[in-house]
C-alpha cells in the first residue's frame, strides 16, 4: 500500500538521511526509488520513497495494513508538528501503544514546518479606534444639542433617546 500525503511530501523534501527513526525500535529507510524495494529491510514492513515522496506499507496479512499505515502516520504526525523525532519513553494512550516524542529530527527540523512570526497588523484596530472616536464625537454633539433644547423648552421626554444610543453604536461599528 502506497501512502501519498502533503505531509509526507513536506518530510521527505528535506530528508537527505538514508533512514529515519520513528521509535527505538522501529527505523524506516528512505530509498531513492521504487526499483530499490526489493533491497530494502523487509521485517519494517515499511519505506520511504524519495523520488514520488510516498510511504510503503505491506504486510504478511492484508488485514493488518491498514492498521499498520494509521500507526506509522500517526507517529510520523506526532514527530513533524513537534518537529522532533521519536526517540524517548513510550506511554499507554487509550489501551495503544503510542509514541512519546523527544530529540530533533536528523541534524535540524524541516524549515518548510517552522512557523515563521508573523508581522503584527493594525489595520481593523485603527480603523475600530476611528469609527468609535466619530461615534463618540456623533453621539456627544447629539448630546449637546439636546441638552441646548431642553434648557429651552423644559421637556424632559429628549432623555428617552438615551435608549438608543447602544443600537446607534452598534450600527456604527458594524456597517
Amino acid at each position: 500500500m502506497t501512502v501519498n500525503t502533503r505531509v509526507i511530501k513536506l518530510f521527505l523534501r528535506r530528508q537527505d538521511q538514508s533512514s529515519i527513526s520513528l521509535t527505538q525500535s522501529l527505523k524506516l529507510q528512505i530509498l531513492p526509488s521504487i526499483n530499490n524495494l526489493p533491497q530494502c529491510q523487509k521485517h519494517h514492513f515499511a519505506a520511504f520513497i524519495q523520488d514520488s515522496a510516498a510511504l510503503v506499507v505491506w504486510d504478511d496479512d492484508p488485514k493488518h495494513i491498514l492498521e499498520r499505515t494509521r500507526r506509522l502516520e500517526k507517529q510520523l504526525m506526532a514527530m513533524v508538528w513537534k518537529g522532533e523525532s521519536a526517540y524517548g519513553e513510550e506511554k499507554l494512550e487509550d489501551a495503544e501503544e503510542s509514541p512519546r516524542v523527544s530529540g530533533e529530527v536528523g541534524d535540524e527540523a524541516p524549515e518548510d514546518l517552522v512557523d515563521k512570526p508573523r508581522k503584527i497588523v493594525l489595520i481593523q484596530a485603527s480603523i475600530t479606534a476611528a469609527t468609535l472616536a466619530m461615534i463618540i464625537a456623533a453621539i456627544g454633539g447629539g448630546f449637546r444639542r439636546v441638552a441646548v433644547e431642553i434648557m429651552i423648552d423644559h421637556t424632559w421626554l429628549r432623555l428617552a433617546l438615551i435608549v438608543v444610543v447602544p443600537i446607534q453604536i452598534w450600527l456604527g461599528l458594524v456597517s
